[in-house]
């Protein structure tokens, strides 16, 4: 069956010029890894992709308090990184919740100084002192940068649970996202960025890991995160 005229007048100009963009930007790449990446990315363009609705919508339209724990002797050897993710991920809640749901997420500035002054991570105390309604909290049972003594490799084991402090800190949501891996296959060699690059990369991934439970996102969006991180 022919496809109406109009459909084709839409569908036609939006895929030429997203494999007109994904060409040109071929001429630009300077290497062969690249090349394979930008290629995959020129495909997907071409597809048009496609978008998961979130699994937990629980955090629609309250305010939200973000809390990541982990062991103490890993927060010595990978400074700030439980903060550091907390801050990435309420980041992310709100860039892609606030307009469409309204949320009301505390600022990581006032749960640092609630930890500092109280010097304790009663998360369910925390709560309360910022009147939160919901509570996400990021459980990382483990987190490592390193996978030698010559190669970076994120791992890190996650659980994440959602309280409801409006009904005497009640869980309401709960999953394990086992381990994460980044890069996924091929660790990269500790010559090619600090260790506080590295860290803040892997900080991303994982806080967006994290984040797409909570809202509508592309699945594949970090298909090629292994590529990116060799550069």
């Amino acid at each position: 069956m022919d496809r109406p005229a109009s459909r084709l007048r839409t569908t036609a100009p939006r895929y030429a010029t997203r494999l007109s963009l994904a060409l040109a930007a071929l001429t630009l790449l300077p290497s062969a890894g690249c090349l394979h990446m930008l290629l995959a990315t020129g495909i997907y363009m071409f597809q048009g992709g496609n978008i998961k609705d979130a699994e937990c919508e629980a955090l629609n339209g309250k305010r939200v308090v973000v809390f990541c724990s982990q062991p103490a002797s890993q927060e010595f050897r990978h400074a700030g990184a439980s903060r550091q993710i907390a801050q990435r991920v309420s980041e992310l809640l709100e860039v892609n919740l606030r307009k469409k749901e309204k949320i009301d997420v505390v600022p990581q500035r006032q749960v640092d100084a609630w930890i500092d002054e109280n010097d304790s991570d009663d998360y369910l105390e925390l709560g309360k002192a910022v009147k939160a309604d919901l509570i996400v909290y990021i459980d990382l049972a483990h987190f490592e940068l390193f996978a030698g003594q010559t190669v970076y490799q994120g791992n890190s084991d996650v659980k994440l649970t959602v309280f409801d402090m409006n009904d005497g800190g009640r869980r309401v949501w709960d999953k394990e996202l086992g381990e994460i891996l980044y890069p996924v296959n091929a660790p990269i060699a500790i010559q090619s960025k600090s260790p506080a690059t590295f860290q803040k990369e892997y900080v991303n991934v994982l806080s967006e890991a994290v984040g797409k439970h909570f809202y509508p996102h592309d699945p594949t969006a970090n298909w090629a995160m292994d590529a990116m991180a060799a550069h």
